[in-house]
C-alpha cells in the first residue's frame, strides 16, 4: 500500500505540473523539479497520513472526509514547495491559492485511484504470546 500511495503522490505531482499552466520549474530540469516537490509532498504526507486503511471498503462519507483533509493538506504542500523552491532556486513555483487547490486535487485524486486499483490489504491478525 505504501509503493502505491508513494507512486501516486509522484504522478500526482507530475501530472499537475504538466497540466496546470500556474505551476512552473525554476530549474532548468522539470523532471529534477517535479522530484524535488514530489519528495517534499512524500515526507510531508508520511507525518500527517490521511488515507482510508482500505479505499474500496470505506464508507463513501469517510471517503469524502479523508478526501476533503488530503486535499487542504496537498493545497499547503504545493504552497510550502513553492516557498521552498524559492529559497533554494530548484523546484517548482506555484503561481497562487488557485494553483496550489488544483494541484492538491490531483495529486490527491490520483493517489486515491492508484490505492483503489491494488489489491486489499490483508487485515493483521494480533498475534497471541
Amino acid at each position: 500500500m505504501k509503493a502505491r500511495q508513494l507512486l501516486g503522490t509522484y504522478l500526482g505531482v507530475a501530472l499537475a505540473a504538466a497540466l496546470l499552466s500556474g505551476i512552473h520549474a525554476l530549474g532548468d530540469s522539470r523532471l529534477f523539479d517535479a522530484l524535488v516537490a514530489g519528495i517534499v509532498f512524500t515526507a510531508v504526507n508520511q507525518l500527517i497520513y490521511a488515507y482510508p486503511d482500505d479505499i474500496r471498503g470505506a464508507h463513501p462519507i469517510v471517503l469524502l472526509a479523508f478526501g476533503a483533509v488530503g486535499i487542504v493538506q496537498d493545497t499547503l504542500i504545493w504552497l510550502l514547495v513553492s516557498w521552498l523552491s524559492g529559497k533554494m532556486g530548484d523546484g517548482l513555483h506555484v503561481d497562487g491559492f488557485p494553483t496550489a487547490l488544483l494541484g492538491g486535487v490531483v495529486v490527491r485524486a490520483s493517489t486515491f485511484v492508484l490505492l483503489a486499483l491494488g489489491p486489499r490489504p490483508v487485515p493483521q491478525v494480533p498475534q497471541d504470546s
